[in-house]
């Protein structure tokens, strides 16, 4: 009898430390959202070349694979916080420049300096969240549909690419919710030293590529954007 009520006692301790150990991850996880993330692109419609009546490039459809959007402690280069997205997931880019939410996230009150995330090419191990990021040549982290002077292009790469962005002014959270803005600029893929870049022609592969990864043109930038009108506060 002894046992049973000494074996009945520790089944209540350890239900609970358990209780109360979920009750805490709970309260952590519940945390009311405070500041989006939204998207948005240019507002270019096309490329010209040195004619000006004829548009050269024209984008349909962008889309881009990222992965674990943080936000950067400033003056603490190692102190990565609210994470707003933790596995791999699309983004289809808006190009008539309408800003949407892409994620929301609870950010503790203080400074941040900037924003970092990954554009994230596939792993075998990881379920395809598009079909467009996975055909019978492998698989993908960003996709391209447009025209080359009037001829269709569907540009694909395997990237990735860890991207840091820093905030023009600093994002400073307090208790009012706040808005940071992901401005995309794809067309600069295609750009080299003012020349638009066929990507229908292999040799330019390795150069949009690197465009892509090294945002050498500064085609991701981020912002603080409490208005939502696609312009930095």
């Amino acid at each position: 009898m002894k046992k049973f009520i000494k074996m009945l006692l520790i089944m209540f301790f350890v239900l609970g430390s358990f209780a109360l150990f979920t009750g805490c991850g709970d309260t952590v996880e519940s945390e009311t959202p405070n500041v989006d993330i939204s998207l948005t692109s240019d507002t270019v419609t096309g490329i010209s070349g040195s004619n000006p009546q004829s548009t050269i490039l024209v984008l349909n459809e962008v889309k881009v694979l990222l992965m674990d959007i943080k936000l950067n402690a400033a003056n603490d280069t190692n102190k990565d916080v609210g994470n707003f997205k933790v596995g791999p997931f699309v983004i289809q880019l808006n190009l008539q420049s309408n800003i949407n939410i892409i994620s929301s996230a609870y950010i503790p009150q203080g400074t941040y300096d900037k924003v970092k995330f990954e554009i994230h090419k596939l792993e075998p191990n990881e379920n395809v969240p598009d079909t467009a990021f996975h055909d019978s040549n492998g698989r993908y982290s960003v996709v391209v549909a447009g025209t080359y002077d009037n001829n269709p292009f569907y540009f694909k790469t395997d990237a990735s690419a860890h991207q840091k962005l820093t905030f023009p002014n600093n994002l400073v959270v307090t208790e009012n919710y706040s808005n940071i803005t992901l401005k995309v600029s794809p067309y600069m893929w295609f750009v080299e030293n003012n020349i638009i870049l066929d990507p229908n022609v292999p040799g330019n592969k390795s150069i949009i590529d690197n465009n892509i990864k090294t945002n050498i043109n500064n085609n991701f930038k981020i912002f603080v954007d409490n208005d939502r009108n696609g312009i930095p506060d």
